[in-house]
């Protein structure tokens, strides 16, 4: 704790309340679902003491930028450099050329506190693939290094012009960055998730208790209820919440405001809740709370890359522990030697060397992002196999995810088949993009030519429930595609694809089996518009879903020599897809309907293929690959020919 403020021993318990949710939530502990809000906690933290620097520092005319600067650099960048530096290391001899580019990339901008930006570029954090990213976590790091960028300059600048309109002015940024923030966690949550203005708010928070924004307490009762309410708050969102929830935005708010009660109770004298934290172990805990947050995801995501399989139990207490004598060795012998000036004493040589160590890794980065992965580590089976994950997808760009103006202005509509005068469209999610090639080679073969309308996470189905968030809604996209096909009467086919299991699942966890906007309602609608314009449709049931990214696993096992069978079983399948089967059945009951199921072709037996000839079927967990979409191409051409009638068989 900075001498300024003096020591709080409750405020390293509240880092050690913060950073043990996210490191079990990260080891897939089920009841801390929420876990991630611990970051949200550390935000607040950050927010409040940095604020509290600042803010007196500016009030006695003493404030310096190299003085800040440098306590910074010294409390965050020599862990993170030797992290990286190690992890680098690591990344060379373990990952696979998309991921270790990955790495790569995030190695470099960590460095330059920009991994945030980059990550929103390329991930979505709740997205199971992130897995394989060892720096993911460091997109945290960045968030709060631009706010020590941009808070100082603005803080002085109030203080200095209107010293009695600092709270107000901060007020007013928090309550806009927080209506940015839940604006953007329904449209492009990657965006309120991981860019800085949108965080912003949960920082301030810390920073208006910091500048007195909320008057202390005078009872001891009142601050005895805050604290209590503060700790349940920020229990009660670690155990609620999960990666479902659309985060952040208001759904942080508990967990800040929480945060923040703790904080400004503990100011206002001591607690319940404040003494609880102060207990030793938990002030341990959050003085390796840094150093622990650094090392815990990275070793998380080396250990499962390399295992593949779920963590048992006891893996799971292992790592744990082993989380948490890397964090002690860190804070040991990098955290605290830095802190202090008994190594780099002088201010102008920390500078210089954190700006060469800074280079150093920016230059270590080059080759795996020049390289794109230095596939030259590996061997020749193991980059093939690998490379199917990354390959180019066809009709991919431009035909896919087309915006609403682009349907309805008929812009980079794609043709499947032969040129020509279309005769029916393929409908639907990524899923249609998946077997859209395979469809492309039926269709020429069969001498028939198709559009292509689809969009990620999309059902075919009108006027149906948002399934995620998104800047296009799905309702509007289909709405588009309804409003194609009245202009076109010459399209007097229809062939509808998604990934169907997964639509009802959501509806029957979320109890809206029924609801009208739900996924038989949508597809009911889907079906009697398109009898009622005298089309016919085939609906293709989806593919079977697989437990792992297939191409990945298949290089893993390759590289590790690890003996492993990842193939599903076709009555795990069957019984995923047994709803969505009843909903086809009662639909075909009263719609005309030619069905298709992918399994009857991928599952020869009681096991379903995921590679054919050592190479992959899937480009990941539930999309077919090129050659995946190639090898059901007889099961596409069957329903083409069955759908356009005998003339084309």
């Amino acid at each position: 704790m900075n001498p300024l403020l003096g020591y709080r021993k409750d405020i390293d318990g509240l880092r050690a309340l913060a950073v043990l949710p996210v490191v079990l939530f990260h080891l897939g502990v089920a009841p801390f679902s929420g876990g991630f809000v611990g970051v949200d906690v550390f935000f607040v933290i950050s927010g409040f003491l940095i604020a509290s620097i600042v803010y007196k520092e500016a009030q006695t005319g003493t404030f310096s930028y190299a003085r800040f600067y440098e306590r910074r650099i010294r409390r965050l960048f020599p862990a993170l450099a030797v992290m990286l530096l190690v992890t680098g290391g690591v990344a060379w001899f373990a990952l696979l050329p998309v991921d270790y580019k990955l790495f790569t990339e995030a190695q470099g901008l960590s460095v330059l506190f920009l991994a945030n930006i980059h990550f929103w570029n390329k991930t979505d954090y709740f997205n199971d693939s992130v897995e394989n990213i060892p720096l993911l976590h460091t997109w945290s790091l960045s968030v709060e290094e631009q706010f020590y960028l941009l808070f100082p300059p603005l803080l002085l600048f109030l203080v200095r012009r209107v010293p009695r309109r600092v709270s107000l002015v901060l007020f007013g940024i928090a309550l806009l960055s927080l209506i940015g923030a839940q604006y953007q966690a329904s449209r492009v949550p990657e965006s309120a998730f991981y860019l800085t203005h949108l965080r912003a708010w949960e920082l301030l928070a810390g920073a208006l208790l910091a500048v007195t924004a909320v008057p202390s307490y005078s009872v001891r009762w009142a601050r005895e209820c805050a604290a209590a309410l503060g700790f349940m708050l920020i229990i009660g969102s670690v155990f609620w919440l999960d990666k479902e929830a659309q985060f952040p935005g208001v759904s942080a708010l508990p967990a800040v405001l929480g945060s923040v009660l703790i904080i400004h109770a503990g100011s206002s004298g001591s607690t319940l809740v404040s003494r609880l934290l102060g207990l030793r172990p938990l002030v341990f805990i959050g003085l390796i709370s840094y150093s622990l947050y650094l090392w815990h995801w990275p070793l998380f995501v080396f250990a499962g890359y390399y295992k593949i399989l779920p963590f048992t139990g006891f893996e799971q207490l292992g790592l744990f522990v082993t989380a948490c004598l890397l964090g002690w060795l860190s804070w040991r012998y990098v955290e605290a030697p830095f802190r202090g000036k008994g190594l780099v004493s002088n201010r102008r040589k920390l500078f210089r060397l954190t700006g060469v160590v800074a280079v150093v890794l920016v230059l270590v980065s080059l080759p795996g992002i020049i390289s794109r992965g230095a596939s030259f580590r590996l061997a020749d089976q193991v980059v093939e196999a690998a490379a199917v994950e990354d390959e180019k997808i066809p009709f991919r760009r431009p035909c896919f995810g087309n915006s609403v103006e682009s349907v309805d202005k008929e812009e980079n509509v794609c043709t499947v088949g032969q040129q020509g005068e279309a005769q029916f469209l393929l409908w639907g999610d990524s899923h249609a993009l998946s077997v859209a090639h395979g469809v492309d080679l039926a269709a020429k073969d069969l001498g028939l030519s198709g559009r292509f309308l689809a969009r990620s996470v999309c059902p075919p189905l009108l006027e149906s429930r948002e399934y995620r968030a998104s800047e296009v809604s799905c309702s509007d996209f289909n709405g588009a595609v309804r409003r194609y096909l009245d202009r076109h009467p010459e399209i007097r086919h229809v062939v509808l694809v998604a990934v169907w299991s997964h639509y009802l699942r959501r509806d029957i966890e979320s109890g809206q089996v029924a609801d009208e906007a739900g996924f038989a309602a949508g597809l009911e609608r889907t079906l009697k518009y398109l009898h009622e314009s005298g089309r016919t449709v085939a609906l293709l049931e989806q593919v079977p879903l697989v437990e792992y990214n297939v191409p990945q696993v298949m290089a893993r096992i390759t590289m590790y020599n690890r003996d492993m069978d990842i193939r599903p079983a076709r009555d795990t399948h069957d019984a995923l897809v047994r709803d969505t089967s009843a909903v086809f059945d009662s639909l075909q009951e009263r719609y005309p309907l030619h069905r298709a199921n992918l399994a009857d072709r991928l599952c020869p037996d009681d096991l379903c293929l995921v590679s054919l000839n050592e190479r992959p079927l899937y480009r990941d967990s539930n999309h077919l690959s090129s050659l995946g979409s190639e090898f059901v191409g007889p099961l596409l051409k069957s329903i083409l020919v069955e759908s356009f009638g005998p003339q084309n068989k």
